[in-house]
């Protein structure tokens, strides 16, 4: 294999150094798709830093799409087009570690528009393809890395039922950044909350009940911002605008 260049990082910000150097061998096609990377090991030596920042960094690009890995068959890197690349701020995004947090901020504003027109405009398909996705998290509650990528998938069904192209292509770009956090969500919280509001939610689109499913889409977003950072150990004074008490789960 040709020997690649790489700059051994500094101490701080070990991960997002990794993860720099990496995505930009990625984009001036040192490694061209469907080239294999070289191993964890190879890399570490490299960089002169640890595996866990190496594979760390991996999961990044493998969460953006750059990079797939095959059991068995090593890390390569995908087939792409130049659009991921035209948002500058995706790469900065993915490496915030309040990502999450700010995300969820996003979501809570805009996921009760989008369940709104959810509400007027999903049709019969729509609706069985939520269901589909809902009975799939309830297979996957003891798997929260499955039960996550089912959860995603039911926002993003959601995004589609608005029949709004604008819409799914901004929630598109949204979801390359949660895809980095949404299985870490699963994994602090667990997955009780998620079929809670989930099968409420949906029960609230089949009767064309657009106010409850706005005001249950608020609160389950809500809710998971204000555990997650309870979970954090955060101050919650700099949240005091969420005010409202939750629905009670059974």
């Amino acid at each position: 294999m040709e020997k690649v260049f790489l700059a051994r990082v500094q101490r701080a910000g070990v991960k997002n150094q990794v993860f720099e150097q990496l995505r930009d061998r990625i984009i001036d096609r040192t490694w061209p798709p469907g080239a294999k990377i070289p191993s964890e090991n190879a890399l570490a030596d490299a960089f002169g830093v640890s595996r866990v920042s190496i594979r760390e960094a991996l999961h990044m690009l493998v969460s953006l799409g750059l990079l797939e890995t095959r059991h068995g068959g090593g890390t390569s890197v995908r087939e792409y087009t130049g659009e991921i690349f035209l948002n500058p701020l995706l790469p900065l995004l993915a490496l915030d570690k309040l990502n999450i947090l700010h995300v969820l901020e996003y979501r809570k504003i805009v996921e009760k528009g989008i369940v709104s027109l959810a509400v007027k405009r999903a049709g019969g398909a729509a609706i069985e393809e939520l269901e589909r996705t809902f009975r799939s998290m309830k297979g996957h509650r003891s798997d929260p890395r499955l039960f996550a990528e089912a959860d995603l998938n039911f926002h993003l069904l959601l995004a589609k039922a608005t029949g709004n192209p604008i819409v799914t292509k901004v929630n598109a770009i949204v979801t390359d950044i949660l895809k980095l956090s949404m299985y870490r969500i699963v994994e602090s919280l667990g997955t009780r909350d998620g079929l809670y509001y989930h099968r409420r939610i949906l029960d609230a689109i089949k009767r064309r009940d657009g106010p409850l499913a706005e005001a249950l889409m608020e609160e389950h977003v809500g809710r998971t911002l204000r555990r997650l950072k309870r979970r954090r150990g955060a101050d919650s004074e700099s949240y005091a605008g969420m005010k409202g008490g939750d629905t009670k789960i059974q």
